[in-house]
């Protein structure tokens, strides 16, 4: 568990030695032309269902972003410092990045989350209710996310989405965090603030899974 402890910094996939790199037509295969869906839309961009050749099971994501003519060696620099963030992190309960592509659309391949998104397990009719057990392990496994995030990673990680679309569960309920990202920030700032933003998101969690609402 941790991140490794140097600066975000460079502008290409030649910074990246511990990501893997797909080709295009790898992420075209397997995603059978982009025909499986599995959100749409968003400021996440599109996600697809992706199985590649070597049997890995993915979450294929293209990288929502503006026209990449404009701005093109700042939106660069912020997608290879936000790649070189998301390969560092190494934690049980953050959704891990298995690689990337690059080409005319940009794609991130994260691992798949057989029971998707914590608000569907939450609120589909057709899924059977979560019980309370997993609800209380589920608010444990996004404090440990956060506890790891806030205070264990080199920079810290601030910029965190928690709320019932942004927390995953896998195969067997575990709870995961994704739409992690890594912004500039003032260290003794973000480090004051950091305890009202731990709590924050807790109680967020917290109202999404009771319909209670909390706050601190």
């Amino acid at each position: 568990m941790g991140c490794l402890h140097r600066p975000l910094g460079g502008t290409s996939s030649d910074d990246l030695p511990f990501v893997r790199r797909f080709k295009p037509r790898e992420i075209e295969a397997a995603t059978s032309g982009f025909s499986t869906a599995l959100e749409t839309g968003g400021p996440r961009g599109t996600a697809y269902r992706a199985r590649f050749a070597d049997g890995l099971v993915a979450t294929v994501r293209r990288v929502a972003g503006g026209d990449r003519d404009h701005d093109h060696q700042e939106q660069d620099g912020a997608f290879y410092r936000g790649l070189q963030l998301l390969g560092r992190l190494n934690h049980r309960h953050v959704v891990r990045l298995r690689g990337f592509s690059e080409g005319h659309n940009r794609f991130l391949v994260f691992d798949q989350m057989e029971n998707r998104s914590l608000k569907e397990c939450l609120h589909d009719p057709l899924r059977t209710p979560l019980n309370w057990r997993t609800r209380l392990q589920v608010a444990i496994d996004v404090a440990a996310a956060l506890e790891y995030l806030y205070y264990f990673c080199d920079p810290p990680v601030f910029h965190v989405t928690v709320n019932s679309s942004n927390v995953m569960m896998d195969a067997d309920f575990v709870a995961k965090l994704s739409d992690v990202s890594v912004v500039a920030h003032d260290s003794a700032q973000e480090s004051e603030g950091s305890r009202h933003h731990f709590y924050h998101h807790l109680c967020q969690v917290y109202t999404d899974m009771s319909g209670v609402p909390l706050t601190v």
